[in-house]
């Protein structure tokens, strides 16, 4: 039912089955160390690997800065612009100030990534909290899709968003299990999934892979994190590993990688409204 691209030798059939799919890395961090200095490398590597686009995300404002400059110099790249609440801190009294001009770049696709993030002791929740709500309100107002972090702080996170207006936006790297993705399914945002979906122990987020409606569900590296298996533990990931990811949702779904290739591109093409960014 679906094909298995996990073997690391070169396989001619396959890279002819490869070439014919396209893929969208929703989420990916070429604007960091160590990606940052090999940007052209690794866009001809997710090049041979059907990866045809994807989106650089920022964590604070010279992050973002970078994503734009990446995406203004590589057709293939979008930017988003935000700050990360590992990050919140950090960022200068401005700092929505310059989002705002950042953000009506026509080469910015969303808002973030931000949210909320309990594992790292970066910056009080309180202080979270602030800024989190205040990239819904910005997503909100101008109109682009949100791009939200949570890391061991579910139910914060489930009550900002569900009390909030904004219902476009999409949650990165998903790490809960269904009775935190269903509500947020029906209030419309979206769910992304990253290497961590291949780990063989994680069935909670495999779970919500295979039960989520396809349309809602998008593909991404998280690089330079989180590799996905069979190279779990190879240090940076890159979005030349997305085939691996498709692959895992369609043996959960009992689909093809094909059928997981087409939906989950259409489905990132239309969130970010790549068609309005040429």
């Amino acid at each position: 039912m679906y094909t298995n691209f996990s073997s690391g030798d070169s396989n001619p059939r396959l890279d002819s089955i490869l070439t014919t799919m396209k893929f969208i890395d929703t989420h990916c961090h070429l604007n960091i160390k160590p990606l940052l200095e090999r940007t052209n490398e690794i866009l001809d590597a997710a090049a041979e690997q059907g990866i045809h686009q994807m989106v650089v995300v920022g964590i604070d404002i010279p992050s973002s800065e970078i994503a734009i400059r990446l995406a203004e110099d590589h057709p293939q790249l979008f930017a988003s612009a935000g700050i990360h609440p590992n990050d919140c801190s950090k960022a200068p009294d401005d700092w929505e100030k310059h989002i705002v001009e950042m953000l009506a770049h026509p080469r910015v696709v969303a808002v973030g990534e931000t949210g909320l993030d309990y594992y790292w002791d970066d910056s009080p929740a309180e202080l979270q909290k602030v800024f989190f709500r205040d990239h819904l309100d910005l997503a909100l107002a101008c109109g682009k899709p949100i791009i939200i972090h949570n890391r061991s702080a579910d139910q914060d996170v489930l009550q900002q968003v569900m009390e909030h207006g904004n219902n476009k936006g999409v949650f990165h790297c998903w790490p809960a299990g269904w009775d935190m993705a269903k509500p947020l399914i029906e209030k419309g945002y979206h769910l992304s999934f990253t290497g961590t979906v291949t780990f063989k122990k994680n069935e909670i987020v495999q779970d919500v892979a295979t039960r989520m409606p396809l349309d809602r569900l998008m593909l991404e590296t998280d690089s330079p994190f989180l590799t996905p298996a069979p190279h779990r533990g190879i240090r940076p990931n890159e979005p030349r590993y997305i085939p691996h990811i498709g692959e895992k949702i369609a043996l959960l779904r009992d689909i093809s990688v094909d059928e997981v290739a087409k939906a989950t591109t259409r489905t990132a093409e239309i969130f970010f409204n790549f068609d309005h960014t040429k």
